[in-house]
């Protein structure tokens, strides 16, 4: 072997002393704190949070202020070079970041962490351990959360090499510290199969539970509807009821299910050749069953307050005929309904209100001598607005001031109802 010379030894006597090779340390196998730096510390790939932090403004101006009160915790995957945040925490780090970017302050850019060990499940109990965090604060949103539970069972399955049932699913999140129920991952289920396809930018923007609730309530009414209508086509209502969030996507604060609904009930009036209130009322649409029948149960003006009673043979004081003052609003408001209808097919008549008494005053020709379908229509209404006394269908529908209707307000729901269902007979080629 040839002899070094003499400059090469004198530089490998001047040379530093070896570094010790940080990255070939072994792990400490227990807690431990750990004094480290910007560049050695990664997100977790898996935090639920996909959306800004609401608070993440507030949170950088106090760690401006009074530094990192709460370091998170922290691990390392064997053999990889960067720690990763362990249970929550990626927030702050992002903040650290921009603050040691923005000032060059080393107290922004080296901080102490507590390590903690990496182990076989490690990957689902820091998983389990960000949706906790961000849980207990509030800041996931729903569709956040869904996929994080989505993603904790894929974790789970890949451990136990089998699938989970829901039940199952949640027994494993709680003993991990994530407590959660079966009706709540079902649902979360649901939200990712049915509405995430449809609506996610309102999803994303933070859709909560209470509105996605009545939205998967929704399909579940339209889909019992579909398969008792079309039950030779189950694929078809899928893509209708997609479609149909679809239209309703976009802004958070645009966002009405209402109008979700409303597209619904269209489409599916449409596919399945259905009257529109007809399908509405068979999807159990209780407040839009209300507005239908509001007109005929719900009087835009107060009514009358009922009279008071007097003992047995006395008599109450006479009124010199005058009427309670909701009687003419109550009558005007008649009249304006029976106009609304009287004028798309009669437009000649003239709907009046007399001035004492319950009837209604037609001006123009009479009922009796329309042509059809317009003399039935006036006879009905003619009937409807007579007094009490002079017929038995007014008493019917209406009643008297002594005595309520024979029909209830949910009885004479049902007879519309009844009425919307014979008039699918004729379109259905039968007869009632």
């Amino acid at each position: 072997m040839t002899k070094p010379s003499i400059p090469q030894l004198t530089a490998q006597l001047m040379a530093a002393p070896f570094a010790r090779n940080e990255s070939s340390l072994p792990e400490p196998l227990v807690d431990t704190p750990l004094q480290v730096t910007l560049e050695q510390v990664r997100p977790f790939h898996l935090d639920p949070r996909r959306s800004p932090n609401p608070k993440y403004q507030q949170i950088k101006a106090s760690i401006r202020q009074r530094g990192l009160d709460q370091p998170p915790s922290i691990t390392r995957r064997p053999h990889d070079e960067h720690f990763i945040i362990r249970n929550g925490g990626n927030t702050r780090l992002a903040i650290l970041n921009e603050l040691w970017q923005e000032t060059g302050e080393e107290r922004f850019h080296s901080f102490l962490c507590l390590y903690r060990p990496w182990t076989a499940r490690a990957e689902i109990l820091a998983l389990a351990g960000h949706l906790a965090e961000n849980d207990t604060r509030g800041d996931l949103t729903y569709i956040e959360r869904s996929q994080a539970v989505d993603k904790a069972r894929q974790l789970y399955q890949q451990e136990c090499g089998r699938a989970l049932t829901q039940c199952e699913l949640a027994e494993r999140l709680t003993e991990d510290g994530y407590p959660i129920n079966q009706p709540a991952i079902s649902r979360m289920g649901d939200t990712l199969e049915y509405l995430w396809p449809a609506i996610p930018g309102v999803l994303q923007a933070g859709l909560g539970r209470p509105q996605i609730r009545r939205l998967l309530t929704l399909r579940k009414s339209g889909l019992a509807t579909w398969q008792r209508y079309a039950p030779d086509k189950p694929d078809d209502f899928a893509e209708t009821f997609t479609r149909s969030l679809a239209g309703c996507d976009g802004e958070l604060a645009q966002f009405s299910f209402e109008r979700a609904r409303d597209e619904l009930i269209g489409n599916l009036a449409q596919q399945l050749a259905l009257d529109y209130d007809e399908l509405a009322l068979e999807l159990g649409v209780e407040d839009l069953r209300k507005n239908v029948m509001s007109q005929m149960l719900t009087p835009q003006v107060a009514l009358p307050t009922r009279l008071p009673t007097f003992p047995t043979g006395v008599s109450p004081p006479v009124l010199a005929h005058d009427e309670p003052p909701a009687a003419k609003p109550l009558r005007e408001r008649i009249a304006q309904l029976a106009s609304s209808i009287t004028s798309k097919l009669a437009p000649g008549i003239d709907v009046t209100v007399q001035d004492n008494g319950v009837e209604l005053t037609w001006h123009g020709a009479h009922p009796a001598g329309l042509a059809h379908p317009v003399q039935p229509l006036l006879t009905l209404l003619s009937t409807l607005c007579s007094h009490p006394t002079d017929n038995p269908y007014a008493a019917l529908l209406y009643g008297t001031a002594e005595a309520p209707p024979v029909l209830d307000d949910e009885s004479l729901a049902r007879l519309y109802r009844l009425v919307r269902l014979a008039r699918q007979l004729p379109r259905a080629g039968a007869s009632l």
